[in-house]
């Protein structure tokens, strides 16, 4: 399915709201839109690449295999953000792979579409290279905060952000359905799985959450927020 880029409101990069300016007016710049069902793939480790993505609604987790042959999920592309951008613009085969978390519509713009686009209007390029340099410090918070924060402290963080998918937002108590397994839970915050398992009877024992399979109740959201801060509630 081909469709006109969406309004630039709808996307949080600059890079794709750039990109459908640019080539808008035209009728080969549209964008595909594709729909995903949770654990499909978008592309595979290895895939040249074809295009640009865009999480127009749903989650899409970005995994890398090991040397063991082992998946870890890498990080979390939420809708409004791209992916994909970096083998696209290099020339080279996808590095990690990506896939649905959740049922997903992602749209696509060509390869041809990009590199023209960037060719012709230095914003574009300048778009990504901003990209880039938010992916770079992004890189070394996660580092940091792998160092300096426990993983405690890094689980709690990890489900504020998933507790602000939830319809009832972050509230006095919140329901939410973990999009991804424990072993992705402990790849995204660097534990072992064992560790992973420690840390959630801590926090239920703590009274933080319950935790039944992929669904978790957070019996206080404000009260976690405050513990993912490490400082004393009031």
């Amino acid at each position: 399915m081909a469709t006109a880029c969406p309004p630039r409101h709808q996307f949080e990069d600059a890079e794709w709201a750039a990109l459908c300016a640019n080539g808008a007016p035209g009728k080969e710049a549209v964008s595909r839109a594709r729909h995903f069902l949770p654990g499909e793939p978008i592309y595979h480790e290895g895939d040249a690449a074809t295009g640009l993505y865009c999480v127009a609604s749903g989650l899409v987790g970005i995994r890398k295999v090991d040397a063991d042959g082992e998946s870890m999920l890498l990080r979390l592309v939420r809708p409004g953000q791209t992916f994909g951008y970096r083998s696209l613009l290099t020339g080279t085969p996808h590095g990690v792979g990506a896939e649905a978390l959740k049922e997903s519509r992602i749209r696509q713009l060509p390869a041809a579409v990009v590199h023209k686009a960037v060719a012709d209007d230095p914003a574009v390029m300048l778009a990504f290279f901003r990209r880039l340099a938010r992916d770079m410090a992004e890189a070394e918070n996660k580092v940091m905060e792998t160092v300096t924060a426990s993983c405690r402290v890094r689980f709690l963080r990890l489900l504020l952000a998933f507790g602000g998918d939830a319809d009832d937002g972050m509230g006095r108590g919140v329901h939410l359905e973990l999009p991804v397994s424990r072993q992705d839970i402990a790849s995204l915050i660097g534990v072992r799985s064992e560790t992973m398992s420690r840390v959630i009877r801590v926090i239920e024992d703590e009274g933080l959450a319950r935790f039944k399979g992929r669904h978790v109740d957070i019996p206080d959201a404000r009260r976690l927020a405050v513990e993912s801060l490490g400082v004393l509630a009031d």
